[in-house]
């Protein structure tokens, strides 16, 4: 294993990750309930897709079990994901967005998409390819790591 690349790793996620999360991530949603989270949006994200029961959204998050609940119960308790029994497994219990849950997650997308776009208007044809480019990258690469 070479220690200077993963030198060089360390030294750039850390510097990487705050700016993206101070220069694209963090903004007002403006209208949408404030009690939300990122982990939320990204429970919603998932549950989009279909039900899943907690274990497989907790293990498909990369957080805990409790941690998953605790998420979960808040979402339920804002009327935003439901609890239903699996049709072929009645001690299994899947979570799924309910009809405003998903009107919601919508909503939240829309607004964070077009800030996002917002943000990167400062940068060049060239510099977007590149950033497109090295994303596509960390992600085949995210997917790989264990």
């Amino acid at each position: 294993m070479n220690e200077t690349n993963i030198d060089r790793i360390l030294e750039n996620i850390m510097h990487v990750m705050p700016v993206f999360h101070r220069k694209l991530l963090k903004m007002d949603l403006g209208g949408v309930n404030a009690n939300l989270t990122r982990l939320h949006f990204a429970i919603m994200g998932v549950l989009s897709e279909g039900s899943l029961p907690a274990s497989e959204l907790a293990r498909a998050l990369m957080i805990t079990k409790p941690q998953m609940t605790h998420l979960v119960d808040q979402l339920v308790k804002m009327g935003i994901v439901e609890r239903q029994p699996d049709n072929r497994d009645r001690r299994v219990i899947n979570l799924a967005l309910t009809g405003n849950g998903s009107k919601l997650r919508d909503e939240m997308k829309q607004k964070i998409d077009a800030n996002i776009k917002s943000k990167l208007t400062c940068l060049t044809q060239d510099e977007l390819q590149k950033m497109a480019n090295a994303l596509e990258t960390l992600k085949i690469i995210g997917a790989r790591l264990n």
